[in-house]
């Protein structure tokens, strides 16, 4: 989701950068065309004052020449020179002095000052007194034709080359701003200024109402310091512009708007040409230009958020369906194991209170093995809702571990509200489950332990019910809370499977033997045990570290190691006592049903082979009743090489009379639970003579272990017993103490 958002951000900031771009360089290419128009216009602009001032210029020039031969302005003609040019508002001929000598008719009311002593016109006058050109002088309002005037002026030289006086006209300066336009719609300001004085005599896009303040005045001294600055940027000055008659561009801020100008110098009048433009046009045009960029970004952006949105949301919905294919057992569709990890599940919150139920079915492998895989699969799906329907009232989350294994988390670490839970979810569970018309009915153990009281961590309060589940399970449709007890029973349990790792290469597993006799107390054979004492544990029972051993898969290596040294001290003594008896080895279900286990039994024989050495293996029930088909064959090879088979503590376990009688089983061993209260209890004699009958009738040799006294043995002898085990007859020994115990015999 993040590199597919992270896509979606990249091609719209790519986009943006795009249309950034694109926006700079409009605006640079309108910007240049704005500047290039401008630089136009005023060229045009100056083109147009050279050319009418020229004309003005030039009926100045023919007056003066009339005037010089004759003394006198002709009336007549002036009027019609006047009547051709409307812009021209009269004539007027001044004398060196600069008193009025004589004017046309329209000006003859005029009452016309000194133009030598009057302040707003002595500069002028002398002006074109002293050179040989028309002189613009700034313009002025004349009250009698109510018009705002240009003077123009140019002295009169008489044929001796004398100046004898100044011929003056003046021009409507409101007719001559409207006779220009450069089609900008008001946004261009142009202005023709004087280079005496930085006069303005023409600017376009004035009101009548400002040609007081704006033609009275100069121009500020403010603005020439800006311009003059502009300059100095571009490392020019104005006497560089007076000489070169270039135009140059400059950009200004006034108030808070930015201008483009453009000025340039007509040496030929004298005049400096500006051409001022805000960039409120650029702007409109720009805005009018780049809005298009934008709408299509716009659409461009809603397209692809609306195509990824669409690719997420498709996204999504398969991340949806795989993570719930991730989390959820397809079969039963409750969690499954990978949510345990999961840190969003609330329970991993240390601060969260809460029960671990650790469910697993009884004999359940049983159905799979009988009836197949798909009569196990819809018990499973019926347990699972089974195990939903008791969550209705706690609140709690269901998970499927593995095949027969389940987890439930409750809300809660009430004990007496999670056993009441539990004890309802084993009644439910243990009901009737009906599949294909076929019955079937199943229990099942459960191990709780509690957050935070017995741990915080997931895979240890797993660890924790396993093992609690584990002892509910040796008396089956239980359930057990993990207790202190328990705990230390783990620490131990797991010191002992460290410790077992080395215990055979330390020399600590060593081998008693324990005698058992027949009828006429003759030795018939021996059956190995293992002890186990480590330097640190002390004594370790059998009963402790083969479970251990079992589990941590270290059961193979010590069985191999309990074979091959029981044979060769069996042997060794047996070939020392030149006497042939039978040697039992236990052999556990786990080490049975490894691949190779029979190859190495019979290496094993072959190397510690005697005329005197008979093996017998002693099995437990729990192996026939998970892999009895796979075995048969492999209990048929032993016979075949004269290895007998005795099932271990019969009567304790779950074995069919069929299943005897398909087995060769060669020897039964009677439990010591039947044997401990045969004297008194009436039910155990009856069953150990009844178990003896059995073994006879099926041509088995009958062995009765944990005889401890005469009664017993006497009562079992009456019975039909073969061999005997015990106490009463010998404790395990040594090898050492065997061998004296043969001699006394």
């Amino acid at each position: 989701m993040k590199k597919i958002w992270l896509l979606f951000y990249f091609l719209a900031f790519s986009g943006f950068c795009t249309l950034l771009t694109s926006v700079y360089l409009k605006h640079d290419e309108l910007e240049n065309r704005l500047q290039t128009e401008q630089r136009y216009v005023t060229q045009l602009f100056s083109s147009y004052i050279s050319s009418a001032f020229f004309q003005f210029e030039t009926m100045l020039d023919l007056i003066s020449y009339e005037y010089s031969f004759q003394q006198s302005l002709k009336i007549r003609a002036i009027d019609d020179i006047l009547a051709r040019s409307p812009l021209l508002i009269g004539f007027a001929l001044f004398n060196t002095d600069g008193t009025l000598q004589s004017s046309s008719r329209n000006l003859q009311k005029v009452n016309f000052p000194n133009l030598l002593t009057n302040n707003k016109t002595k500069q002028w006058f002398q002006q074109a007194l002293q050179q040989n050109r028309m002189t613009i002088g700034g313009p002025y309002y004349l009250n009698s034709l109510k018009k705002w005037v240009v003077p123009i002026r140019k002295r009169i030289i008489n044929s001796e080359g004398s100046v004898v006086g100044v011929i003056a006209s003046g021009l409507d300066l409101q007719a001559l701003s409207m006779q220009w336009t450069d089609g900008s719609n008001g946004q261009r300001t142009l202005q023709a200024i004087t280079d005496n004085g930085f006069f303005r005599i023409l600017r376009t896009n004035t009101p009548l109402n400002k040609y007081e303040k704006i033609y009275n005045t100069p121009i500020e001294e403010q603005i020439t310091k800006k311009i003059k600055q502009q300059l100095a940027l571009k490392k020019l000055t104005f006497d560089d512009l007076r000489k070169s008659e270039k135009s140059v561009q400059l950009q200004f801020t006034q108030g808070d708007q930015k201008r483009y100008s453009t000025i340039l110098y007509n040496a030929k009048q004298q005049l400096w040409i500006s051409v001022i433009e805000s960039n409120y046009s650029l702007q409109q045009n720009f805005i009018a230009q780049i809005t298009p960029y934008f709408i299509f970004y716009l659409i461009f952006l809603m397209i692809i958020f609306f195509l990824f949105k669409w690719i997420v949301h498709i996204e999504q919905n398969k991340i949806a369906e795989l993570t719930y294919r991730a989390e959820h057992d397809l079969l039963t569709g409750l969690y499954n194991r990978t949510i345990l990890k999961n840190r969003d599940l609330k329970y991993h919150k240390k601060s969260q209170p809460f029960s671990l139920l650790y469910i697993d079915l009884d004999h359940f492998k049983g159905i799979n093995d009988s009836y197949g895989y798909s009569y196990g699969d819809s018990i499973l799906v019926e347990v699972s809702k089974r195990i939903k329907r008791t969550l209705i009232a706690p609140n709690g989350t269901a998970i499927r571990l593995s095949a027969d294994e389940f987890i439930v988390l409750i809300d809660s670490t009430d004990r007496v509200l999670i056993e009441e839970y539990s004890n309802t979810l084993l009644v439910e569970i243990a009901k009737p489950y009906i599949v294909n018309n076929n019955d079937f009915k199943i229990s099942a153990s459960i191990g709780i332990t509690q957050s935070p009281k017995d741990a915080t961590g997931m895979e240890t309060l797993i660890s924790y019910a396993n093992n609690s589940m584990l002892i509910a399970k040796k008396t089956k449709n239980n359930c057990v809370f993990f207790s202190e007890k328990i705990h230390q029973q783990l620490i131990k349990n797991i010191e002992i499977e460290q410790a077992l790792h080395s215990a055979i290469s330390k020399g600590e597993i060593s081998l008693v033997y324990q005698p058992q006799l027949d009828n006429q107390h003759q030795l018939c054979g021996v059956e190995a045990l293992v002890r186990w004492n480590n330097e640190s544990l002390g004594f370790i029972p059998p009963n402790q570290f083969i479970p251990i051993a079992e589990d941590s898969g270290l059961m193979p290596e010590l069985g191999a190691y309990i074979m091959n040294r029981a044979m060769s001290e069996i042997s060794k003594l047996q070939y020392k006592k030149e006497k042939a008896f039978q040697l039992s080895i236990n052999v556990s279900a786990k080490q049975f049903v490894q691949l190779n286990f029979f190859e190495a039994l019979i290496d094993c024989l072959t190397c510690y082979k005697s005329p005197y050495l008979k093996i017998t293996i002693e099995i437990t029930e729990s192996l026939f009743i998970d892999n009895i088909e796979r075995l048969l064959p492999i209990f048929q090879k032993m016979k075949d090489e004269n290895i007998s088979l005795s099932l271990d503590d019969f009567g304790t376990g779950y074995s069919s009379l069929s299943m005897l009688r398909n087995v060769p089983i060669d020897e039964l061993k009677i439990d010591k639970s039947f044997v401990d209260h045969i004297v008194n209890n009436k039910s155990d004699r009856a069953m150990a003579a009844s178990i003896i009958t059995m073994g006879k009738n099926l041509g088995m040799t009958v062995l009765a272990e944990g005889v401890e006294d005469k009664q017993q043995a006497e009562i079992l002898q009456a019975a039909g017993c073969d061999l005997y085990q015990g106490y009463y007859f010998s404790k395990p020994l040594n090898l050492a103490d065997l061998e004296g115990f043969i001699d006394s015999l």
